[in-house]
């Protein structure tokens, strides 16, 4: 799997906006407000579907959506649908959209909540269908949702906080062609750098698409394909995705609890635990610490022993290690592209790191540049003493005063030749 050094100014470590500070959570590490560390979330939904002309919602609608790697969710109307709309909605989801439920019929009585839900698992097999949206805006009963769901959709028309009050009444935005909806590029792009702007969840609420001629609003279909290409342009900032996942993230981000297990010059085992469904929250959160110097960018994350998506970010200059992991998916191991040999305490010469009696003694024979920079570290990462030596012997010293720790890495380079030792005082 390839990596890359990403330089963005999405991800400052200054901005308390972009990141989670859970107590929960050991230091280094952090987890992502949203998903990829960006500042705001979004969410496209779509209602009504079989009905009412929404065809198009899985098929040119879909088709743009999948052209950028996007996901939507579809909330439909199980007692609608035939053979043809459930074969539909399969293929939508084995591309990664959600079939969430509109109830059972167009209507808010509470009686159609588990209906709707049991059928929409039972017609499209891996799809666990954790969230509604309220038919006319009107909610059948926060409590009597939250027995089914693990979050519903209203209409205020306002960007949602990155932890709702109240997952039964999360807020959307209409568009289309309704009575003073925004229907083009413009107002389909300020809506997501709302979001952004404040830190939170902007929730889109359609109906027909391009051709449908829906009875209550259709949105532009060129539009859409102009905002989506926004979103694709802006992925450090606006993180799009179902609205069923990013409930997910929120009430795993808000629950999760991460320690350091173990932790070497080569390798750093943690643990992601949250006291949730397994079952129901089983989303994959972002999280990232900081590179150690000596580590490389062919860094390699792997949880339960399976790899794990992972990229290099910088930082204010700070190499960071962005992954994402599930909570309770097992222990999460992340291993150096560098292997640190250790050195243990020597008489021997020659060596390029030697640690003896009087300090770490540096054979300057073993670098060509007339200035050797000498990095000390512990074993999380952390920079504890640097020193800047020149050439004028063979055999340079940095003196055991200096050496706080028992055990550390030295980092020796003059530009052209590195060389990365773990040394072990006995």
């Amino acid at each position: 799997m390839g990596k890359k050094v990403i330089n963005s100014a999405a991800v400052l470590l200054s901005s308390a906006l972009i990141f989670s500070s859970s107590a929960a959570v050991e230091a280094p590490f952090e987890i992502g407000t949203w998903g990829n560390f960006c500042k705001g979330a979004i969410s496209h939904t779509f209602d009504d579907y079989p009905t009412s002309s929404t065809n198009q919602q899985v098929g040119s609608g879909q088709a743009a959506f999948d052209e950028k790697g996007f996901h939507m969710t579809l909330f439909v109307l199980p007692s609608s649908c035939n053979d043809g709309n459930w074969n539909s909605l399969k293929a939508a989801f084995a591309k990664g959209h959600e079939i969430a439920s509109h109830n059972n019929e167009h209507n808010s009585n509470a009686s159609g909540l588990v209906p709707s839900q049991n059928t929409i698992r039972s017609k499209v097999p891996g799809e666990m269908c954790v969230s509604v949206a309220y038919p006319n805006c009107n909610t059948p009963g926060d409590g009597e949702v939250l027995k089914t769901y693990i979050g519903g959709r209203n209409c205020n028309g306002q960007v949602n906080l990155k932890t709702p009050q109240n997952f039964a009444q999360i807020g959307s935005k209409m568009f289309g062609t309704c009575g003073g909806c925004p229907n083009d590029v413009n107002g389909l792009n300020s809506f997501a750098d709302q979001a952004a702007s404040s830190n939170g969840w902007g929730v889109y609420c359609h109906h027909g698409i391009g051709s449908d001629g829906h009875s209550w609003a259709v949105t532009n279909l060129n539009a859409m394909k102009e905002h989506l290409n926004y979103l694709d342009q802006n992925r450090s900032k606006i993180w799009c995705e179902t609205f069923g996942n990013v409930a997910r993230y929120i009430k795993e981000r808000d629950a999760a609890s991460l320690k350091v297990v173990s932790s070497e010059p080569n390798e750093i085992k943690i643990e992601l635990t949250d006291e949730l469904s397994d079952d129901i929250y089983n989303y994959p959160l972002s999280i990232r610490c900081p590179l150690p110097e000596w580590w490389t960018a062919t860094s390699r994350v792997t949880q339960d022993g399976i790899e794990v998506e992972d990229t290099i970010v910088n930082v204010n200059s700070q190499d960071y290690l962005m992954f994402k992991a599930v909570p309770d998916g097992g222990d999460i191991l992340i291993e150096s592209g560098t292997r640190v040999r250790n050195l243990k305490l020597a008489s021997a010469t020659g060596k390029t790191v030697l640690l003896n009696k009087s300090g770490l003694s540096i054979n300057a024979g073993q670098f060509s540049g007339s200035t050797i920079a000498v990095s000390l570290f512990d074993l999380r990462g952390k920079l504890f003493a640097r020193y800047s030596l020149n050439r004028s012997s063979s055999i340079l010293t940095v003196p055991i005063s200096a050496l706080t720790s028992s055990a550390f890495v030295v980092k020796v380079t003059d530009g052209n030749t590195t060389v990365v030792t773990r040394c072990l005082a006995q």
